[in-house]
């Protein structure tokens, strides 16, 4: 626990200008802003995510049970959802931005937990709803000036035809997908090799990691490599969705990438990644996942994305992008002895707006959090060798400020 810190004011006024940023691109689409429990059945969570189950935190309820600290947002929106809105044709469409239990790892951050942003789209099963979950992905960073992003497309359906045309079995799909995601090409390639597949089969599936770059040349490439029709109606629907991102004015930022896939493990079309120049991550991962409702006996069409706040701080940082904060407090007021004139003043000063921090004259301060500092001498305020009544010092305050500082 020795890499436990605690965020400052600083730190926690860029946050909150990040989470107002992102919640107004929310609203802007129509989402309604919800929450989701912070704990969940270890049972749920280990069955969908295997892979997590290191990184999951547990622990044990009154009752007995084991529960643990969600690591994914979606799977939590999704089991809430169920018992709250069980029809299926009901269209929702939710944000969110709530803390999450999982490894992430960043330039010069990492943590076992993160703050995360994200929308999810219930009951809506066309590109265009593929589309618009990608515009506000990059509306989102957009907002906070961000703007020499790469957009990184691919679909899930498209490898999961190749993967039903070789009719594997399950341990060998999981190893296929575990090593494209962590790009290991050399084992990728010698599992590739000891397959029991014809020579056409594992030439498309050597070609994956390959598959990737400029819109038009790698469709072209995929669409060369198809083997059965599955692998043809998932690039149609590419198709679409580039279109709506082409008319939403974002074609530049495209790219296509067929090798990749996700550890979350429930995505069936649809996947995309956000890059921003200067990262060594993706900011924001999301896609399609119709399947993963049924797990919870309301099955329904779904896509959706998220955005790890913790990585983009860093990265805004990096940039000088984060605010240059000035004093959050309007005026520290150093009393000897407090009495029932001082405690009146304090009070009118602080319903009329104004931040005002009452210091004991024994305390230390740091002077550059504060506007102004009057010195209490009973009979008036001493501010840069001058005595003034409360009223000069409230026509000094002027209009105030929505900033709070404290109570002394």
């Amino acid at each position: 626990m020795d890499d436990l810190k605690m965020i400052h004011e600083e730190e926690m006024k860029d946050y909150d200008r990040i989470e107002n940023a992102v919640v107004s691109v929310m609203r802007r689409h129509g989402c309604k802003i919800v929450q989701t429990p912070t704990f969940a059945d270890y049972d749920t969570y280990s069955k969908i995510f295997p892979r997590l189950k290191k990184e999951m935190i547990k622990t044990i309820a009154p009752s007995g049970e084991v529960l643990v600290l969600r690591p994914d947002m979606t799977v939590s929106l999704l089991q809430t959802i169920s018992k709250e809105y069980p029809d299926p044709r009901q269209l929702l469409k939710l944000g969110y931005v709530s803390v999450v239990f999982r490894n992430y790892y960043g330039r010069s951050t990492h943590g076992n937990y993160f703050l995360q942003s994200g929308v999810e789209v219930l009951g809506d099963e066309t590109a265009e709803c593929d589309g618009e979950i990608i515009t506000m992905a990059a509306e989102f960073l957009e907002s906070l000036g961000i703007r020499d992003r790469r957009i990184d497309i691919g679909t899930v359906a498209y490898m999961d035809a190749l993967f039903e045309e070789m009719a594997l079995s399950e341990k060998e799909l999981s190893r296929l997908r575990e090593y494209l995601e962590k790009r290991d090409l050399v084992s990728f390639e010698a599992l590739a090799d000891s397959l029991k597949i014809t020579k056409i089969q594992r030439d498309v599936l050597l070609a994956l990691p390959s598959l990737f770059g400029d819109y038009e040349e790698t469709l072209k490439r995929a669409e060369g490599l198809c083997l059965n029709r599955k692998m043809k109606k998932s690039l149609e629907r590419l198709r679409e969705i580039y279109d709506y991102l082409r008319m939403a004015g974002f074609a530049d930022e495209i790219q296509l990438d067929f090798g990749f896939t996700s550890h979350m493990g429930y995505y069936t079309d649809m996947v995309f990644k956000v890059y921003a120049e200067g990262a060594l991550y993706s900011l924001i991962n999301g896609g399609r996942y119709d399947s993963l409702a049924s797990e919870f006996f309301v099955p329904r069409p779904a896509c959706g994305f998220g955005m790890n706040i913790n990585l983009l701080y860093e990265l805004m940082s990096e940039k000088e992008l984060t605010g240059k904060m000035g004093p959050g407090c309007d005026l520290a007021v150093v009393y000897e002895k407090s009495d029932r004139e001082l405690v009146r003043t304090l009070v009118r000063w602080r319903e009329k707006g104004f931040s005002v921090m009452g210091i004991s004259g024994g305390n230390t301060i740091s002077e550059e959090d504060y506007k102004r500092i009057a010195y209490y001498k009973g009979n008036g305020f001493l501010m840069e060798e001058k005595l003034l009544t409360a009223e000069e010092v409230e026509a000094l305050l002027g209009g105030g400020t929505d900033d709070s500082c404290g109570i002394g």
